[in-house]
């Protein structure tokens, strides 16, 4: 046996499989007929939402996604049914489990500790939420007093920003970055199962393990926000909660979920950490070695916007914030190293595989 085997005589490795996502494998019929449905799609939610207001319920949204899926399939129903199943199927039960059981996770934490009742409802006095109220407020007065004069940095951009008698530009502005918390992850889980499926399921486990560890602390640390932390005396009154009030002044409308609207399953003590802030970090984690420095630079500008929606409008403290990008990270970084470690990283089938080289040689049209 020679001690070393020629270039020629090695071996040649087998071509690597790449998998493609039904919006590179449907037909030319259905390509033919996708941008007319994407267009009656557009049209179609753009007169809903003007009529029955922007959506942020589960199921509402999850409706236009799974309508958009169908025109990514140019309405093959067989490859529609086969790709929701086995792609999206999981993602959408824990986002539900998540909003059936984020109403009852505070009850957990008030038999964990003697924690303080702030708000009960008179209509339903079995409805009473008991939370933490004075590590988070006594950590942004420690991270920001200096600054603020002591106050918390709600307190102290109400007082210099807020007027609730006019709204003011800034108080536009933060309804649609608020808003975008119920359309971001969603969207970008369908661009990359439509652009680069390869990292789809990566991404997919990303949001779920982010979610259920979220829903965990919310069950073992029921945390007021600012503006429930006002009405019990802990904060000057009058902080407001400055995006649902400024949607009632400019009668904005909302659709809503069945599940948001069931006082049973609604949560006001879901505060740390705040997953409005951990999701736009996660976007900006999990995007920053796929795009150019412009788009990376927008997402920083995201994610500061969000922080200072949720601070300015009376919805998180600055360090709920700070503990959800923490969340985030883990969430991003863990299971990037999951997948790394296990070799996950291409997903299973849904579509044929096609060798790599093929696709060097006659790439999938992207109409």
């Amino acid at each position: 046996m020679t001690q070393s085997t020629t270039r020629a005589e090695r071996p040649t490795a087998e071509p690597r499989t790449v998998l493609l996502s039904p919006w590179q494998r449907i037909s030319e019929p259905a390509r033919a007929r996708r941008r007319r449905m994407f267009l009656v799609l557009g049209v179609l939610f753009g007169a809903v939402s003007a009529v029955f207001g922007f959506p942020t319920g589960r199921e509402v949204i999850t409706a236009w996604v799974l309508a958009l899926l169908l025109c990514a399939c140019g309405g093959e129903w067989p490859v529609w049914r086969r790709a929701v199943l086995h792609d999206w199927a999981p993602l959408i039960a824990v986002l539900f489990a998540y909003d059936f059981l984020r109403g009852q996770a505070d009850d957990l934490g008030a038999r964990l500790a003697d924690l303080p009742e702030l708000l009960r409802d008179p209509d339903r006095p079995w409805l009473v939420d008991s939370a933490h109220v004075l590590p988070q407020l006594r950590a942004d007065e420690w991270l920001f007093g200096w600054l603020t004069g002591g106050d918390v940095p709600t307190v102290w951009l109400q007082d210099r920003l807020y007027d609730p008698d006019n709204v003011q530009w800034y108080d536009a502005v933060i309804v649609p970055v608020y808003m975008s918390h119920f359309i971001v992850p969603m969207a970008l889980a369908v661009a990359l199962w439509l652009t680069s499926y390869h990292l789809f399921r990566r991404y997919i486990w990303t949001l779920v393990s982010l979610t259920l560890v979220t829903l965990a602390t919310y069950a073992a640390f029921p945390a007021a926000p600012p503006w429930m932390a006002s009405l019990n005396g802990y904060l000057p009154d009058g902080v407001e909660r400055v995006t649902g009030e400024t949607l009632r002044a400019t009668g904005i409308g909302t659709v809503r979920s069945a599940v948001q609207q069931g006082e049973a399953y609604a949560n006001a003590v879901a505060a740390i950490p705040s997953l409005h802030s951990a999701v736009p970090f996660m976007v900006l984690l999990f995007t920053w070695p796929l795009v150019r420095r412009r788009t990376r630079a927008l997402l920083v500008l995201y994610v500061l916007a969000m922080t200072f929606t949720l601070t300015y409008g009376g919805e998180h403290y600055v360090v709920d914030a700070f503990i959800g990008w923490a969340y985030a990270a883990a969430a991003v970084y863990g299971v990037a190293w999951l997948f790394d470690r296990r070799g996950r990283e291409e997903p299973v089938e849904v579509g044929a595989p096609v060798h790599e080289e093929e696709l060097t040689a006659a790439p999938p049209r992207a109409g």
